[in-house]
């Protein structure tokens, strides 16, 4: 007997062994107190996949910040990590933070303008704006400090936001304009106050030098948008085009782009996907080409270093893959230029430098 229930006892640890569950996480979530708010927020943290790595040096990474983190960080940190996945990545690897609300229209908007309810005429929709200009304190001066301290940045940030969150990503173009090189605004509530984001990009955007910043607005469809407002909406983000269009900002590159087949709810995917491309434009490089000319790599990076105003570098891991490649494919002139680039590129690189010294002795 005694022996039966010991088999079946090492029956199930066998089979609860064999589907134990390992958990898969795809960030972690922190807070901070925050003097500018006064009050402790929550956000949310992704890191690439070799962040950690020992196989590679220690990298700095472009940084993300993403509003209304609570309903956006799953999907965007699935694009992202998919565009920049492999030797076919249309974006550098990147850090995402995505910040929870308390009070998003106290957060992301500029000014106190709520509007009369469409569904009641008596009741006012948005109350208690106006608090933009402590949230982008608190956005700047407090978490993005501490990211920086705490993580390996490289310097370049990106915002992006979807309806009030877009609203915030203009006012920080035009009013806090060296705060961030790129801006993705998806759906933008430029409606708010009566156009006041308009009134100032009328005013600005002849004016300023933009820093070779980039940007990327989205508009959707907006039949099932209740009348009053998609009036409103419609002319307002079709009017920053317009302006955009009009004064050709200095150093400010963007696109525009209509989605009509989908509403406010569905555009943020697309968006953010499309975004991300937008910005990285130039990214990719013709891996069938770069294997046999390894100097197209370094061309390719300068030409997006001069786009973005910023220096973007291939990774080490991609560097890896392609001299990894040709080495396979018995091609160890080209290898060895791979691996040479990263070894100059990241020279704390074991590895790089290694497999660069086999080579050559070969």
């Amino acid at each position: 007997m005694i022996l039966r229930i010991s088999i079946a006892i090492l029956f199930l640890q066998i089979i609860f062994s064999a589907t134990a569950q390992q958990p898969f996480t795809i960030g972690a979530k922190y807070s901070i107190p925050s003097q500018a708010l006064k009050e402790t927020r929550e956000y949310y943290v992704y890191l690439p996949p070799e962040y950690n790595s020992n196989e590679y040096a220690p990298a700095k990474y472009p940084v993300i910040y993403l509003l209304d983190g609570e309903s956006s960080f799953h999907y965007f940190t699935g694009l992202q990590q998919s565009l920049s996945k492999g030797p076919y990545a249309y974006m550098p690897n990147a850090i995402v933070v995505g910040i929870v609300n308390t009070q998003r229209t106290r957060d992301l908007t500029p000014t106190d303008a709520g509007r009369t309810a469409f569904y009641d005429k008596s009741q006012t929709m948005f109350k208690g704006g106006g608090g933009n200009h402590h949230f982008i304190q608190f956005l700047t001066a407090e978490l993005r400090m501490h990211i920086d301290s705490v993580y390996r940045t490289s310097g370049y940030s990106i915002i992006v936001g979807h309806s009030f969150g877009g609203l915030t990503a203009a006012n920080l173009l035009l009013n806090y304009t060296t705060l961030f090189n790129a801006y993705i605004m998806i759906d933008p509530s430029l409606w708010w106050d009566d156009g006041i984001m308009l009134r100032q990009a009328d005013s600005m955007l002849a004016k300023k030098d933009f820093g070779q910043a980039n940007i990327y607005v989205a508009m959707a469809h907006k039949e099932i948008i209740p009348q009053d407002t998609t009036t409103d909406m419609e002319r307002s983000i079709l009017g920053f085009e317009t302006l955009l269009k009009k004064y050709s900002p200095k150093n400010l590159r963007w696109s525009f782009q209509y989605y009509p087949g989908e509403d406010h709810g569905t555009i943020a995917v697309p968006a953010a996907y499309n975004g991300l491309r937008f910005i990285f434009d130039g990214h990719l490089v013709q891996v069938k080409q770069a294997v046999f000319n390894p100097q197209l790599v370094t061309t390719h990076f300068k030409k997006l270093s001069a786009q973005t105003g910023f220096s973007f570098q291939p990774s080490e891991p991609y560097l890896d893959w392609m001299g990894n490649f040709c080495q396979k494919s018995g091609m160890l002139k080209e290898a060895a230029a791979f691996y040479e680039m990263a070894t100059k590129l990241y020279p704390q690189s074991r590895h790089a430098g290694e497999v660069w010294r086999k080579i050559k002795a070969k």
